[in-house]
């Protein structure tokens, strides 16, 4: 079986191919986003005076053109962009590390460091805790390595890091009225000025600007170590993470401050942990600013599972209204599928006299369960024993973790995914909107020279092969059975006879309480009847499919290049009939556009045959042979509940000469039925004919001017070669077509899209 630590390192190595996935669709969104900032140069150009001539030559033949090509706007494209590129480059970081991270959140004194303590074996000195005070003054991150020796890499702060994080404290304080530009500005702050501007302001206010000092007063002690990295060792570790040295508080430490992370490595005592990383966070409430904000942060970045720790009262104080609103905020922050997967409620049983909380616990721990929130699991732990911290703690989150971690990865995909299906959307929306304009951009010439092509696909390789499909084919088949619905019906017909119960379920039946012998053949008859309908219903598969393959034989007509082009407007790809009808319709505004042509390709796109439709009643009505609620005699039967072996073989037998004359009934009127589809699907095919080449609107309009004018407005598509070559003379065509063609090589949904299967 293998061990938690196998399985950590293979879903490491699964990982990696979730990278591959998150690479690829980057390319893609990348380019798509290049291809949107050309059209903006292209706007840009527009606008210009010296060529707004140019644009207007070739756009002759409609004055709003450029108007509208200036009414586009890429913004909400790019707003959705970037939403995209931080969750991929969250989740790229996230699959890139060789490790799986556990963070520990919640307020100060809750036990964090205690726990993180019994789990690394590194003891105060480097882990700084203390009792309900807030003591740890970076982030803390413990890896699990093969090491000899412990030791840790401080990445310190920039120095424009530095200055912001500066300048965030002035303007929380004095509402940016101070400022600073560098470290020596920092140096030079007036904080005695700056104190008495805030002498009557709030706690929090008070709080900050204390923290505040520190930075003045003791930047001097990191400032040469800003925007290294430095290795230090296991003796050292504690004066770069700490407030105050753990065996003497008088001993203040004062180079957390420049702090950014602190990487510990060490060897974890525990042998099964794995690849693991362990991340402290500085406790809620803490003086420090933003610490919530970097702990969401934190959760969000670099953690696959999230410990939120929890010292119950011992005086029964224990709403904990903080821990439940550190809950809500990670699950709005990530999802609440994720926290409830990953995040665990660490509730720290304290058995010392001082603080001894043991019988709060079990009562708190119910009322944690029975609330309902969106949490894995609530663990129960004596954080100050080791062995408790491993049994309880540890083990059931690294069990948890190997068990679900890639459900819990597959979400996170699923949210890139989700931002991804906006993305497609703006994409799509800036596509449409720009096809549109240049679909009224063909000048008068272009449609006089292309007329006779235009026609000839309307006239011969749309309607006339619409016309040859009903006349040649169906007009034969309509007169002949369904081979397809034949076949499938007459193995339906077979299944009815494995419906009769077999002499031992019989048996059964008649040994079940105060059933007799009539009531029995009822009971089977009934739901033989179900089971019948049922399986003759499963028909309309089969019917769905017969359906499919006629409208393909459509779709060919309209979409393929050699009969009515309009796969040049809309490529059908994977698209199903009705999809690719569906979304054409949308595309080219038929409705509003071109009426009679919609009223055709919707009447077709909604056709449809189904069982309900045709047969089933049919069948019903020959089920009246074994319903004996409409029967005025029971049937004969020569036993009684006194033999019931031999009744068993008499009612099976009764009932299979039943099911035989349902058969033989079922049989004749079936033969009837399976030519109904061909002449179905005939009228259907004329029914599009007739609608694309006879109807009319007022007596004088006609649909046939609708296919001119929707080929025409699409011509750039449908012939793009020789429009291209139309207007090729025109100065600035060559950017404009480049781009129209970038574009739609990328307006495809799935290259947006990562396969999470």
């Amino acid at each position: 079986m293998p061990t938690i630590t196998d399985r950590i390192n293979e879903i490491i190595d699964k990982r990696k191919i979730n990278l591959e996935k998150i690479s690829s669709v980057m390319q893609t969104t990348q380019k798509c986003c290049q291809c949107v900032q050309n059209f903006e140069q292209l706007q840009s150009q527009i606008k210009q005076s010296n060529n707004t001539t140019a644009y207007q030559n070739l756009f002759q033949g409609n004055p709003d053109i450029i108007h509208k090509i200036l009414e586009i706007t890429p913004s909400p494209f790019y707003e959705i962009y970037q939403k995209y590129l931080a969750k991929a480059k969250q989740l790229t970081d996230r699959f890139h590390r060789d490790e799986l991270h556990i963070s520990f959140i919640g307020r100060a004194g809750q036990g964090k460091s205690l726990v993180m303590q019994n789990i690394s074996g590194l003891d105060g000195h480097i882990i700084p805790s203390s009792d309900g005070s807030d003591c740890t003054g970076a982030k803390s991150i413990i890896i699990n390595r093969d090491v000899s020796h412990t030791h840790a890499e401080i990445q310190f702060y920039s120095q424009r890091e530095m200055i912001d994080i500066v300048n965030q404290y002035l303007k929380s304080i004095c509402h940016s009225y101070y400022e600073v530009g560098s470290i020596e500005d920092i140096k030079h702050l007036p904080i005695k000025e700056i104190e008495s501007k805030s002498k009557n302001h709030s706690s929090t206010v008070q709080a900050l600007l204390r923290h505040l000092k520190k930075y003045i007063e003791h930047i001097s002690d990191f400032e040469y170590n800003l925007g290294r990295t430095i290795t230090v060792e296991e003796s050292e570790i504690e004066s770069y993470v700490a407030q105050y040295k753990k065996d003497q508080h008088e001993i203040k430490y004062f180079h957390y401050l420049g702090v950014k992370t602190a990487n510990i490595i060490c060897k974890f005592p525990h042998l099964d942990t794995g690849k693991i990383v362990l991340v402290d966070t500085i406790g809620i409430g803490a003086t420090s600013l933003g610490i919530e904000a970097h702990m969401l942060d934190t959760v969000e970045n670099d953690s696959d599972a999230v410990v939120l720790m929890c010292r119950p009262d011992p005086f029964g104080r224990n709403d904990r209204m903080d821990e439940i609103e550190i809950i809500s905020k990670v699950s709005e922050r990530i999802s609440s599928e994720y926290t409830k997967e990953m995040l665990f409620w660490v509730l720290n049983r304290v058995e010392t006299p001082s603080g001894n909380n043991t019988k709060q616990i079990p009562e708190f721990k119910e009322f944690i369960q029975s609330s309902g929130y969106a949490i894995a699991d609530v663990l129960d732990v004596n954080c100050n024993s080791k062995e408790d911290v491993e049994n309880n703690l540890l083990v059931p989150i690294l069990t948890r973790l190997a068990e679900r971690i890639e459900y819990v990865d597959h979400l996170l995909l699923q949210t890139l995914n989700t931002l991804g299906e906006e993305l497609y959307s703006e994409y799509e929306k800036l596509c449409i909107a720009i096809d549109k304009v240049f679909a009224h951009s063909a000048n008068e010439d272009i449609k006089r020279e292309l007329a006779s092509e235009i026609n000839a696909t309307i006239q011969t390789n749309l309607l006339n092969n619409l016309r040859n499909l009903y006349l040649q084919k169906y007009n034969q088949l309509r007169r002949q059975p369904c081979e397809k619905l034949q076949i499938a019906s007459k193995q339906k017909l077979k299944k009815i006879f494995k419906m009769i119960p077999s002499k031992e379920e019989m048996l059964s039946l008649l040994n079940q309480g105060e059933i007799n012998q009539h009531n029995a053949i009822e009971k089977c008859t009934d739901l033989i009847r179900i089971k019948i309908i049922d399986n003759f219903t499963e028909l309309d598969d089969v019917l769905t499919e017969i359906v499919n393959t006629m409208k393909y034989e459509v779709l060919s007509i309209l979409a393929d290049k050699e009969n009515g082009k309009l796969g040049t407007i809309l490529e059908v790809g994977n698209n199903t009939p009705d999809e690719w009808l569906t979304k054409l319709i949308n595309k080219i505004d038929c409705q509003k556009k071109y009426p009679l042509i919609y009223k055709a390709l919707d009447s077709f796109r909604m056709f449809s045959i189904h069982v309900q439709g045709f047969l089933i009643y049919e069948v019903r009505d020959k089920l009246d042979l074994i319903d004996f609620s409409l029967r005025k005699q029971p049937p004969l039967l020569n036993f009684t509940l006194e033999q019931k072996e031999e009744l068993a073989e008499d009612i099976t037998i009764c009932l299979r000469n039943y099911i035989e004359n349902v058969y033989a009934e079922l049989e004749i009127v079936l033969s009837t039925l399976y030519s109904i589809p061909n002449r179905a699907m005939f009228a259907a095919i004329k029914d599009l004919y007739d609608r694309a080449t006879y109807s009319k609107k007022d007596n004088s309009f006609s649909v046939t001017d609708e296919w001119r004018y929707l080929y025409e407005d699409w011509i750039h598509m449908v012939w793009s070669n020789q429009y291209n070559s139309h207007i090729s003379m025109k100065n600035v065509t060559e950017n404009w077509n480049q781009m129209i063609s970038d574009l739609k090589a990328y307006h495809k949904k799935n290259l947006f899209l990562i396969n999470t299967k």
